[in-house]
Parts: structure tokens; sequence; C-alpha cells
């Protein structure tokens, strides 16, 4: 298991949490560098079983999964997080856009597809919506049952 870190300067607590998958460690460099300040990077995996993992024990806002990675790849870690760790948004992350791979990791449960190369200001503003984006899901869909189900 990889334990590298790439903290970001003043109170972890305010930040959001996020694991990183990937099996190059170019990408844990870069994407690492463009995340300090604005996340707390709490694992980084080379592969989907240890993204699993991690994103289980650290329980992240946040999991980045690249497409081909070792161990099935995104759409197998995307279909198990999805059920084992609900609160966490699942991020895509590739370096191509096949239709019918976007496809299969929304419908799988990712909140959003991103491309390798993306800038900093993207890449974070793109993050923290889909963290957003989750949260507002996972609590319209918890409050649906409560309220009696959705109206007709």
């Amino acid at each position: 298991m990889s334990n590298e870190r790439f903290d970001a300067p003043g109170p972890s607590s305010e930040q959001p949490r996020v694991v990183l998958a990937d099996d190059d460690p170019v990408v844990h460099s870069m994407i690492g560098a463009q995340l300090v300040g604005a996340f707390e990077c709490v694992g980084v995996a080379c592969d989907a079983d240890e993204a699993i993992s991690l994103v289980e024990t650290h329980k992240p806002d946040v999991a980045i999964l690249d497409v081909d990675m070792p161990g099935g790849g995104a759409l197998r870690a995307t279909r198990e997080l999805h059920i084992r760790a609900p609160g966490t948004a699942i991020v895509i992350l590739s370096a191509d856009e096949q239709h019918q791979v976007v496809v299969q990791l929304m419908a799988s449960g990712a909140v959003t597809y991103l491309r390798k190369g993306i800038d900093a200001r993207s890449l974070t503003a793109t993050l923290l919506d889909a963290v957003k984006a989750h949260r507002e899901l996972r609590n319209d869909a918890v409050a649906a049952p409560a309220a009696g189900g959705p109206a007709a």
C-alpha cells in the first residue's frame, strides 16, 4: 500500500479529504501537487483493490479513480465503492473519453468524469462541485423516504 500523502497547509479538518487511485506515480505527483491547499490527500492507491481498501478505511469526501488501473480499473472500484462507501463522491480520471465507458461509469455511481491534464483550478473546482453535488443527492435520497417518498 502506498503511504504517499499530499497534505495541504492549515487545519485539515476544514478541507475535503481525497483518495487518489492511479497506477502512474507521475499522475500521483501531479494531481497531488494540484490539490495542495484545497484538499487533504489521505491515501494514494495503485490499483482497484487498494483504492477500495483506502476509501473504506479513510472515508474521504471524494475518490479520484483512473479508468485503466490494474485490478478491474475504475469500473470495478466504482461499483464496489458505490455500495461500500456511499458517502464518498467518485470522480473518474482518464486520458480518453470512450462514450460507452463513461456511460457505464456514471451508471455505476460516478459523479463526474475528468480528462488527465486538467489544470489545477478546474480540477479543484470540479472536485468541490462533485463533493457538493454528491452530498445534496445523498441528502435528497435520505429525505425522500422520510417524507413519504417522492411526490407523484
